[in-house]
């Protein structure tokens, strides 16, 4: 969708406040529970929100909307979901305590199962996110125990046709340590209608790639593992193949384990930062704002650690943006249920797609 004037003006007013905040620091103003947003300089930082903005917005729909509506908030519904690869019976962080109001979401239902576990066609989506409560005009603020998970969903939701998704920074961890309440209560969702169209531009699948892989106006940006990029592991066990896409370039580890995007205590790392880290990579931004010189499409194994990079780009307020979320698995290989397979995937047979691999050191 093309921006309105008014937008494209709040972005580049955006950008150009980060990048005078990069050359001369700003300070902080203080922690405000309705306005505090970690990232709130850049064109798209509501996206990213406080533990104090969501206290705020639980305080505003407790109190009957008589206490101040949160900044950014103009919706009449929202949603919170904790999020983790584990069905309900078996979400033991959502059992043992979770946010007041917080329904359990199992990012398995965005995926087409195993051993694939790539994401849904698109006429799938629908169905899901009706499933948990979700209209297209609902706020949902998602958090995990694992910023992956957190950014897979936040991405998906978007893709999905959900307008408005946040993601919650330093998720139930800063909430509890915050001072905030914790409820053990079960929540289940009322189901009601999805309907929306895909943002098809966030998405690129594997025709997409492959038909640009020669494109000298995309650049494509593998976040996984050194081990995984030059092709000494696959990264996953229901995965034989390994190696990279070719010309893709190395922006580092995006798992929550490598610690490059996201500090120890679960809080993410400034934009800037990460910002400057791949523009050490090469990956620069163009002249024109809310731009890269080229495309950039990210890609890990699956889709999970491709939406921590795209997040980071989207907060900064870059347009020209893609998540590769088949990634890896999706370039290389096919699975065919077959009944004699034994291997890491006993009752499928994994099968080359064809498509060109690189290994070893670029």
């Amino acid at each position: 969708m093309k921006p309105s004037l008014e937008q494209a003006g709040h972005r580049r007013a955006g950008l150009l406040a980060f990048a005078f905040c990069l050359l001369i620091g700003c300070a902080k103003a203080e922690p405000d529970a309705l306005t505090d947003f970690p990232a709130g300089e850049l064109p798209n930082g509501h996206d990213l929100v406080s533990v104090s903005w969501l206290k705020g917005l639980l305080d505003y729909q407790q109190s009957g909307k008589k206490t101040r509506r949160p900044a950014t908030y103009g919706n009449e519904r929202f949603a919170i979901l904790e999020v983790s690869w584990a069905t309900l019976e078996k979400a033991k962080d959502y059992h043992r305590g979770h946010i007041p109001g917080a329904i359990h979401f199992n990012t398995d239902d965005l995926e087409n199962g195993e051993p694939r576990w790539r994401l849904r066609e698109a006429d799938e989506l629908p169905q899901v996110i009706g499933r948990a409560g979700i209209t297209p005009d609902t706020t949902v603020i998602v958090y995990s125990g694992k910023l992956i998970a957190a950014a897979r969903v936040w991405w998906a939701l978007k893709y999905a046709g959900v307008a408005d998704v946040r993601l919650l920074d330093g998720g139930f961890e800063a909430w509890a340590k915050a001072g905030y309440p914790v409820e053990k209560e079960v929540r289940l969702p009322e189901p009601v209608e999805f309907l929306a169209p895909v943002a098809s531009r966030m998405l690129a699948t594997t025709d997409y790639v492959r038909d640009r892989l020669q494109d000298s106006d995309v650049w494509m940006a593998d976040v996984r593992s050194e081990k995984e990029f030059t092709g000494r592991a696959s990264g996953y066990s229901y995965l034989d193949a390994k190696g990279r896409i070719p010309s893709a370039i190395h922006l580092g580890d995006a798992d929550d384990s490598a610690h490059l995007y996201n500090q120890r205590n679960g809080r993410l790392k400034p934009p800037a930062e990460i910002l400057a880290h791949w523009q050490r990579q090469g990956i620069i931004p163009a002249k024109e704002n809310g731009r890269f010189e080229r495309e950039l499409v990210f890609y890990c194994g699956g889709g999970w650690r491709s939406s921590v990079a795209f997040f980071y780009a989207w907060l900064l307020g870059f347009e020209n943006i893609r998540n590769y979320s088949d990634g890896w698995s999706g370039w290389s290989t096919e699975y065919h249920a077959d009944s004699s397979a034994q291997g890491s995937t006993p009752g499928w047979r994994q099968q080359s797609t064809g498509n060109p691999i690189e290994t070893g050191a670029p």
